[in-house]
Parts: structure tokens; sequence; C-alpha cells
């Protein structure tokens, strides 16, 4: 028999998980929506670069980020994330750390929801 202060436990474990799953599905398909293929254009005096790329809606920008000597090459490809509303405000982001957050968020709280799901459906039994 689970005392009550078990019960409560198993409880919270199961809504927390819940909240880090979904957290992580939301993340995920937000990086997805707002991202892009960019072009690195050419290289300014002021160790810019310019990316050029085009919005899901269809919209071009071009954008000026900063580029440290040997990050970038003129025609390279890179993804970017962007603002839906305002795309002139963007980062170029690696694939790992596109996924990475959400995945980890998702991952921890499927193992969380899943340890205090199980307690409880014992604790039913």
């Amino acid at each position: 028999m689970m005392t009550l202060s078990q019960l409560l436990v198993a409880i919270l474990l199961t809504v927390i998980g819940s909240v880090l799953f979904a957290a992580g599905v939301v993340l995920l398909g937000r990086a997805l929506l707002r991202t892009a293929p960019a072009t690195v254009g050419a290289l300014d005096q002021d160790q810019r670069a310019v990316l050029r790329f085009t919005t899901r809606d269809g919209q071009p920008v071009e954008l000026r980020v900063p580029a440290p000597p040997g990050r970038y090459q003129p025609g390279e490809q890179v993804t970017v994330l962007y603002d839906a509303d305002y795309p002139q405000i963007a980062q170029v982001v690696s694939p790992l750390r596109l996924w990475a957050l959400p995945a980890v968020l998702a991952l921890l709280g499927l193992g969380v929801g899943l340890v205090g799901f199980s307690t409880l459906a014992a604790a039913v039994r």
C-alpha cells in the first residue's frame, strides 16, 4: 500500500514529466517552423557576413551578421533561426543547437513522466 506522500510524489513526477515533454515538443515545433537555409554572401571590411534567405511565406531577407575570420565562406550554406514577425532578427544556428534542448527536454520529460506514471499504475493495482 502506498502512503499519501508517495502518491503525491508519483503524481508530481507525472505532471512534471508531462510538462517537460510538452515543452520539448513545442520548442522543436517552433524551431522547425522558423528556420531557413541561408547563403553566405560577401564578407565586408567590418568582419560581417551578408546572409540571404527566404522565409516560409516567401519573403526574401538579407542581413549582416558578425563573422569572425574564417568562420564563413562566401557561398556557404548555413541554417538561420528567425523571428516570424521580424525576419530581420535572425541568427545562424547549428543543427545540434537547434535540436539539442528540445530533444533533452522531451526525453527527460518522458523519463520522469514514465517513472511517475508507473508508480501510480502500481499503486492502483
